[in-house]
């Protein structure tokens, strides 16, 4: 192959590949969602609560003090679901404030014990 078709040939190569990467936003575009899950009644931690944002797309189990964190949180409008083994689930909270790029947004969230 002749040098200039093979520049040519990579450079459109090049081209193409460059729209076939995941449809990620920017690393610059995500935000932070960390705090603790607690026992409404005593305000202790709850182990191994299951934190769900954007309809489960995101989630994390609590740490034995009921801490979690989640990364790469898309900006803008989102919503979660905290549910926990002898609790009550939230339900789908959804009147959460927008989150911004590189926000680090802190919650604490309250389960009460089922009946």
């Amino acid at each position: 192959m002749k040098p200039a078709r093979r520049a040519f040939v990579l450079a459109l190569t090049g081209i193409l590949l460059v729209g076939c990467g995941p449809a990620i936003p920017p690393a610059g575009n995500y935000a932070t969602v960390s705090g603790q899950v607690v026992d409404a009644a005593s305000g202790k931690g709850i182990a191994n609560a299951t934190v769900a944002l954007n309809g489960g797309v995101l989630s994390a189990q609590t740490d034995s003090g009921g801490n979690f964190h989640i990364t790469t949180v898309p900006t803008g409008d989102w919503d979660y679901t905290v549910s926990a083994q002898g609790y009550n689930s939230t339900g789908l909270v959804t009147n959460v404030a927008p989150l911004s790029p590189g926000q680090q947004f802190v919650i604490t969230i309250q389960l009460y014990r089922s009946s």
